[in-house]
């Protein structure tokens, strides 16, 4: 498919609509040749250029077509720029719109109204924190008459090389933050072991960032962010919690938190609650998540939408570890959870949460109905959640299967496991995933295995135990289910007891 009509293939009834008056806009015809070659597109899709030819140029005059889809494509180009301009009410948007504004009235004399115009572009780009757009609006200001003007150049250099300052800290707190993604990014879909740790330490030395964050509560959050990933891929909450806690109390008591980082505080109040949570502190959770709930009240629409879907997934999670798994079911299940815009991750991990809680319900079905329900393949899965994500859902499908009593589909399904030899073998965080898999093998193959005795001392000699608190909680959820079966007990009642008693 050609650029010309993959970008006329995303517009939608009212697109066309309005693009047939916005190419008449300056000239109004009776027969538009780009209009009509845009309205073939627009309703046969993808056509072959001799056909397009003969039917706008019956003697099929090729340069007149090609300079016609050039024409087509700069009307679009215009079109699609206008209504992006128009719908994006951003803070950059609006500053660019002063600045523009400005020129245009000092190159017609009007030098107050082009004053204030910079007055306010300045004042939009500081609270929007976007001071390499500040540091350019105090360019036009110093190229503005200021001795006819009355105004001193002092305090506008100073704000220039103030701005400068913090726009040099925000471009090396990015780069350091997209090094940092690239390098997790790398991470979850490689059998490598990266040393993530020792990547931060050094980024954060080489861009100069240990200043920044204990005064400016959006460079904090990107080095919470930074170090957070690596947390997240070698499981290490333990060591984080204290860190992002401090920081984030040592802000709040000092510099604190008001307008355009009321933002950066709602994410960190996340962040420290979902930390608390994978450390098994579920009432401090609930409590930081309650700080978060007041701090919705004061966010804008967007951060307020891109937050939501966390806060939901999180305190269904919640509520699942702390033994009210039917108001978990209830809230992931219910029909808001799908309208909210869940980028694709977050509606895997959605779908994956809810096949646990209707498992250890012993609603076998629904769990499977919930997996089968993804449609996506593994590959795309782990492109999109990692490859821990893949194994677990994988897991999960052969005690699902299990419990169906289909002993042969979970046998063919943990054999795939197994055939992964290389992701178990070369990765540490598999190690004891595949010991785990070869004891959940034994059980497939005989089902009575369990209740021996013989199987107890191999369990108990097998794994390489850690105390409980420090294990990973989605670990337990799967050791919880070898152990019921050990103990002939319900799924549930052993998670429960086996994570609630070191909650606070």
């Amino acid at each position: 498919m050609d650029t010309l009509t993959q970008i006329i293939s995303t517009f939608s009834k009212a697109d066309a609509t309005d693009f047939a008056s916005f190419i008449n806009r300056l000239k109004k015809k009776q027969k538009r040749k780009d209009l009509e070659l845009f309205q073939l597109i627009y309703r046969n899709g993808h056509q072959r250029s001799e056909d397009l030819v003969k039917k706008i140029y019956p003697d099929g005059n090729q340069g007149a077509y090609h300079a016609l889809r050039k024409k087509l494509l700069k009307h679009l180009t215009d079109f699609l720029y206008m209504k992006q301009v128009k719908s994006d009410d951003t803070e950059e948007t609006q500053v660019a719109a002063y600045m523009s504004l400005a020129r245009y009235l000092k190159a017609h004399d009007c030098l107050k109204p082009a004053w204030r115009f910079l007055q306010k572009a300045e004042q939009k780009a500081v609270d929007g924190e976007l001071y390499n757009m500040a540091n350019t609006v105090m360019g036009l200001q110093l190229e503005m008459p200021l001795k006819e003007m009355g105004e001193s150049i002092d305090p506008i250099l100073e704000r220039k090389a103030h701005y400068k300052q913090l726009a040099i800290e925000d471009d090396n707190a990015n780069t350091a933050y997209h090094i940092i993604q690239y390098k997790l990014q790398e991470a979850k879909t490689s059998v490598e072991v990266i040393d993530l740790h020792g990547t931060i330490e050094k980024v954060l030395s080489a861009y100069q960032l240990s200043s920044a964050v204990i005064r400016r509560p959006s460079v904090l959050y990107k080095l919470m962010s930074m170090t957070r990933s690596a947390v997240t891929l070698e499981k290490d909450y333990f060591a984080f919690e204290p860190l992002v806690i401090q920081y984030y109390e040592s802000m709040e008591s000092s510099v604190g938190f008001e307008g355009r980082d009321l933002i950066y505080k709602a994410r960190l109040q996340y962040m420290i609650a979902h930390t608390l949570y994978r450390n098994k502190k579920f009432k401090s959770a609930l409590n930081y998540l309650q700080y978060l709930r007041d701090s919705f009240k004061r966010l804008n629409r967007v951060e307020y939408a891109r937050l939501l879907p966390r806060f939901s997934l999180l305190y269904c999670a919640i509520r699942f570890f702390t033994n009210h798994m039917d108001e978990a079911i209830r809230i992931a299940d219910a029909a808001f959870m799908e309208k909210l815009k869940m980028k694709p991750e977050y509606v895997l991990n959605l779908r994956l949460n809810q096949a646990i809680y209707h498992f250890f319900r012993k609603d076998f079905k629904e769990a499977n109905n919930v997996l089968q329900s993804i449609g996506h393949t593994n590959s795309w899965c782990a492109r999109t959640a990692g490859l821990e994500w893949v194994f677990k859902k994988d897991l999960l499908e052969v005690l699902i299967q299990f419990e169906l009593t289909n002993f042969d589909i979970a046998t063919n399904r943990i054999r795939a496991l197994l055939r992964q030899d290389e992701l178990l073998k070369s990765h540490p965080k598999f190690e004891r995933a595949k010991t785990f898999i070869g004891l959940v093998k034994e059980v497939v193959d005989n089902p009575d295995v369990p209740a021996q005795s013989t199987f107890h001392d191999k369990v108990e000699a097998t794994f390489d135990w850690i105390p409980i608190e420090q294990e990973d909680l989605h670990a337990s959820v799967f050791y919880a289910w070898l152990k019921a079966r050990m103990l002939n007990r319900d799924p549930y009642a052993v998670l429960l007891d086996l994570i609630t008693v070191y909650d606070e």
